[in-house]
């Protein structure tokens, strides 16, 4: 047999082993911690939704919904314009003040009228009435009781979808068009 006479330098066995440590390392990692590895990844992806869904943003409204009914309206209560017969009692929880409100419902766009709102006490119905109240003095925590007048001409906005119902709109400061679905309207 011939050998060469190919000298190798003093490192050539550590870059030797260092290959095949390599390699080994490789390996290990993947056959031996597949399995952790696969349970760390599903682990982040389940922890990344929890995430996610825990942080995705909750529709800020400016109001609680406290009641929503609906009566028949006798020809000696009515005003001047019309109530359309639904009625919304909100409590204000934002610090700025409202513009405007309107409601979609079945009766197409109509304006609100704004008042402070009192419970009736007198009959025990769950009513409440509205007492006159400048949009500019509303304050966090005030009782409101909005009440869609017919008999305007109010355009509908270009934003508001056509397929919108059963909604209140509403306007603070300049914000674009704020939704607030009314699920139920109690029959008095």
């Amino acid at each position: 047999m011939k050998t060469s006479n190919v000298k190798l330098s003093p490192f050539a066995h550590i870059q030797i082993s260092t290959s095949v440590r390599k390699h080994h390392i490789f390996k290990y990692f993947y056959t031996m911690d597949m399995k952790r590895f696969l349970s760390l990844f599903v682990f982040c992806l389940f922890a990344t939704t929890i995430a996610t869904a825990y942080c995705k943003k909750k529709k800020k409204h400016h109001f609680k919904l406290v009641t929503a009914y609906s009566k028949n309206i006798p020809q000696n209560e009515q005003s001047n314009p019309p109530m359309e017969g639904h009625f919304f009692v909100v409590k204000w929880k934002s610090n700025s003040t409202p513009q405007t409100f309107f409601w979609r419902g079945e009766g197409g766009w109509l304006t609100c009228k704004i008042e402070s709102a009192t419970e009736s006490e007198k009959d025990g119905s769950g009513t409440y009435t509205g007492n006159n109240i400048s949009i500019a003095n509303i304050s966090k925590g005030d009782l409101l009781l909005l009440t869609p007048l017919t008999g305007g001409r109010f355009p509908i906005p270009d934003e508001i979808p056509e397929s919108a119902r059963n909604t209140l709109f509403y306007k603070v400061g300049n914000s674009n068009w704020l939704a607030y679905p009314v699920n139920n309207i109690d029959k008095k």
